[in-house]
């Protein structure tokens, strides 16, 4: 068969998203040699270092490129449904849409997408509007045509039947998402070292680490208030919390609180870290901390959990899903006794993460097929 996929949302580097859809493509490619696989991307302008998408055109796929901007396919596609994408791309016998985006299908052309979380729907305060929007109409058409679904947790399934009962629920497959391989304890502490030298990071020192979208939903501002009473603490006075990641919306807050604070030397913000650079950052922090209030998966402390390294999570949404339900969460309110119980290094079995993987996933995507 012929599948097309829509690989728009790798423009979002360093995002949830794009790392999914990458590693999705990258391992279709690997584990399926029976299909046919054609990506469409679509973006006014290609950003300068855009390895994600050269890697999968290194492995001889076919990549139909349309030089136009993301808010002109949502105006074609989600809200007037003109255009099909098989008018640039060819024919195929399923098509697999982005989170954001359902294009117009030939006939008997079959739909999949996969649909992270519902945060524009449950938590739309900490969504621009264009974003809600987008995402709304995309699920209208998704309803409308009767696309296979896939969710990345039982948690996101439940929204999305919450939110959605005329959605049979036969239609959603839960499969979890994979860890990349690359996620994994290192030793050689002079690698992390030279890694670290490249962001201008010192490396060993004592840090805390937060990577992802620095956004609303994040929680930021909680973990940095958290960040501020350690540090008042003797013990860990030398402490500095680096935070990776995008700036992504609504996020002034975050740096207002930093500067009120007199944090500027010892929050740092790295800004946007290559991929194959996540890994030496994990390995060199003490602890992890991810106070998201909402996830659909929450990708970060399960790459935290493969590099053996602790993370200071609550068990809310699809977190108290995919970690073992003895793994020591904390609370509102916990936060600071808990982070410094995890600085004392309590002994985790770490090998509830073995079962996310890549190879698994697709096995099952491709039953959907």
């Amino acid at each position: 068969m012929k599948i097309g996929i829509d690989v728009s949302m790798l423009v979002y580097q360093g995002s949830g998203v794009a790392t999914y859809t990458y590693n999705l493509v990258k391992n279709l490619l690997k584990y399926d040699k029976h299909n046919e696989y054609i990506l469409f991307y679509s973006s006014f302008r290609k950003p300068k270092d855009f390895h994600t998408l050269d890697d999968l055109k290194k492995l001889g796929v076919k990549v139909k490129i349309l030089k136009l901007p993301s808010r002109s396919l949502r105006i074609f596609w989600n809200k007037y449904h003109i255009l099909p994408v098989e008018w640039f791309i060819g024919k195929v016998d399923v098509f697999f849409s982005s989170d954001y985006l359902r294009p117009p299908l030939l006939k008997d052309t079959r739909g999949i997408t996969t649909i992270h979380d519902l945060t524009w729907k449950i938590l739309p305060e900490y969504h621009t509007q264009d974003v809600i929007d987008a995402h709304t109409r995309k699920m209208q058409k998704t309803i409308k045509y009767k696309d296979k679904i896939i969710a990345d947790s039982q948690n996101t399934k439940a929204d999305i039947l919450k939110y959605y009962p005329q959605i049979n629920k036969n239609n959603i497959k839960v499969i979890y998402p994979g860890i990349d391989d690359n996620f994994r304890k290192i030793n050689d502490q002079n690698k992390i070292k030279s890694v670290l030298k490249k962001y201008n990071l010192k490396y060993p020192s004592n840090y805390l680490l937060y990577i992802g979208a620095i956004e609303p939903r994040k929680n930021l501002i909680t973990a940095i208030k958290i960040f501020s009473e350690l540090i008042q603490d003797k013990k860990y006075s030398d402490f500095k919390f680096l935070i990776v990641g995008r700036a992504g919306w609504k996020n002034e807050s975050v740096y207002n609180l930093v500067n009120d604070l007199k944090l500027k030397n010892r929050v740092i913000f790295v800004g946007y870290v290559k991929d194959n650079d996540l890994v030496y950052f994990y390995n060199a922090s003490r602890i992890f901390i991810y106070l998201s209030l909402y996830e659909g998966f929450g990708l970060p402390p399960l790459e935290a959990a493969k590099c053996k390294v602790l993370s200071l999570i609550y068990s809310n949404s699809s977190i108290k899903e995919t970690f073992p339900s003895n793994y020591p969460f904390t609370k509102k309110g916990k936060e600071l006794i808990t982070l410094k119980q995890l600085l004392e290094e309590p002994n985790i079995d770490f090998n509830f993460i073995n079962k996310f993987t890549w190879r698994n996933y697709i096995k099952e995507f491709i039953k959907l097929f």
